[in-house]
């Protein structure tokens, strides 16, 4: 699976005993760290912030997505309290396609990645988010309208700054990103012709 948990490890704590223990709850949403986790991604409703008329949410419970690229495994993390508005779907689409449903959790990915704006990486961006699609079940016609989406009408929303957003995910406030994102690099290089990519 390409979604995996970025959150802690509950193995160490007391568990507790009975159908609410610690790893019953695990075994029911199987979230533990380092887990393939496909159908999870834990996000909070911010009931008072919207984006262009689009209801946001935060990212509660760090993840990652992992795919090759250029024969190299590349690893994404989105982490805790990244703001998201999932699928940017006009609302004269929503009856086609909702901003919301399995396609959630490449839609977050799809986001995070067109937040940092890697230059010369939008291609791959919109690439990860179809692929994303596929391995959440997502069904064919459906990615393929979203995907052309975004190729289509995506390229002013790639690399803002004020998507680069963060809040706390206890009280909701602003908060100070984790990192900048000057100079991140997410995608590899892609190898020059007659060449291989190493690793």
């Amino acid at each position: 699976m390409p979604f995996v948990d970025r959150s802690a490890d509950t193995s160490g704590l007391e568990s507790l005993s009975g159908p609410e223990g610690l790893e019953a709850i695990r075994a029911r949403t199987h979230v533990g760290r380092e887990q393939a986790r496909r159908r999870l991604i834990a996000v909070a409703i911010l009931a008072d912030m919207e984006k262009q008329g689009r209801t946001l949410a935060v990212v509660v419970r760090p993840y990652a997505y992992m795919h090759p690229i250029y024969g190299q495994d590349v690893t994404i993390e989105i982490p805790q309290g990244f703001v998201t508005d999932f699928a940017s779907i006009p609302k004269a689409f929503h009856f086609l396609i909702h901003p919301f449903g399995r396609h959630a959790p490449a839609a977050v990915l799809h986001d995070f990645l067109y937040a940092l704006g890697q230059k010369k990486a939008r291609k791959l961006a919109d690439g990860l988010f179809l692929n994303a699609m596929r391995e959440a079940g997502v069904p064919p016609m459906r990615r393929w309208i979203m995907h052309r989406m975004v190729r289509t009408f995506g390229g002013g929303g790639y690399g803002l700054k004020d998507d680069w957003k963060f809040v706390d995910t206890e009280t909701g406030a602003d908060a100070d990103p984790p990192y900048t994102i000057d100079g991140i690099s997410w995608a590899p290089a892609k190898p020059k012709r007659g060449k291989k990519a190493k690793g």
